[in-house]
């Protein structure tokens, strides 16, 4: 097993990401891709490396994306199984053997447990889950549930299943050719899992194990261009081009791809007005009636001064005991909880 950390100034999380994955009831390998930092993050890095010999680092000559970082990773990996951690996140000392049974268990080639926003300490006594409030057991999923659990409309906003952080099993990713997108900055990880499903990944999501997702102060401010959306309708068009989908995965993707031209369409305005470039706008309502008409109805709402985007309030988490978030685990598993 071999969790990969890909990190770009992460100088104060990388200790703590890096500690968690060491500190794993199985022994497990540990790759850290520095991207490019300015700051300190890679002295950090190498300073665990030079006292742990399961802590291998490598150092991107620039700053290339998540992706890359990522794809180096895989490539460097001499295990069967992979898990991804970011570089401001952790997890709990047993979350990859729970996971690895798991895999093991149901033969699997993804197995991803439902993760855990938590405030930043590292002590977090309370907590929220990224998609069910409730018990899920072991939930498969098909390329129709995953990208309809990609659509905040439905799901709630920022509790999408694009989310999650799977183990992986190297072979199929080997045996299919399939790695991260790496012109993607943004969406990389629904690019990838949707392409496995896609290629017949038998994919599963269990309860949390443990992954800790940090939820920091400026973790939503984050924004991403016109182009870097684009990539990500990419990967739907690229999809519903299989002629074997099934009429569910069609529909599914379909809609996941709309919901996605929405937000090209109005980011794409929004620069295409700054930059006072008519093309752009006019390229920005070249789109299906549906999408340009949310577009429209966007500008007006802007206009008048109000919210072009009303905020997505279904289904918004319900904060519990981190104890209790962890205590839903496969019946195999409840002696190790």
């Amino acid at each position: 097993m071999t969790v990969v950390i890909p990190c770009y100034n992460s100088s104060a999380t990388i200790a703590a990401a890096v500690t968690s994955a060491l500190a794993q009831t199985i022994p497990v390998d540990v790759i850290v891709v520095d991207d490019g930092s300015s700051d300190d993050t890679v002295s950090k890095a190498r300073e665990l490396a030079n006292a742990n010999n399961r802590l291998t680092l490598l150092v991107q000559p620039g700053n290339q994306g998540p992706s890359a970082a990522r794809n180096r990773a895989i490539a460097a990996a001499k295990t069967s199984w992979i898990a991804i951690l970011d570089a401001d996140d952790y997890m709990h000392p047993d979350r990859i053997r729970r996971l690895l049974e798991a895999a093991r268990r149901f033969n699997l080639d993804f197995v991803a447990d439902d993760l855990i926003r938590v405030s930043p300490g590292l002590a977090p006594e309370t907590g929220t889950r990224l998609w069910s409030d409730n018990p899920i057991g072991m939930l498969k999923l098909d390329l129709a549930r995953f990208a309809r659990e990609n659509i905040a409309t439905r799901t709630g906003m920022r509790r999408e299943l694009g989310f999650i952080k799977p183990l992986i099993r190297m072979e199929f990713l080997a045996e299919k050719a399939i790695r991260y997108n790496e012109q993607m900055r943004l969406g990389e990880d629904y690019d990838l899992y949707a392409r496995a499903l896609q290629a017949g990944a038998h994919f599963a999501i269990i309860d949390p194990c443990g992954y800790y997702s940090v939820d920091y102060p400026n973790s939503l401010s984050r924004s991403y261009g016109a182009n870097q959306i684009r990539h990500l309708v990419n990967t739907d068009q690229m999809i519903l081009q299989d002629a074997n989908l099934s009429k569910q995965a069609r529909a599914a993707v379909q809609e996941h791809k709309s919901f996605v031209l929405k937000d090209w369409a109005w980011v794409s305005m929004i620069e295409a007005v700054r930059t006072r470039n008519p093309l752009g706008m006019a390229r920005s309502l070249a789109t299906p009636p549906m999408v340009s008409w949310t577009t429209a109805i966007r500008c007006v709402r802007h206009v008048m001064g109000k919210t072009p985007i009303d905020d997505i309030l279904i289904n918004a988490p319900q904060a519990q005991l981190v104890e209790t978030l962890l205590g839903h685990a496969l019946p195999a598993d409840r002696s190790h909880t």
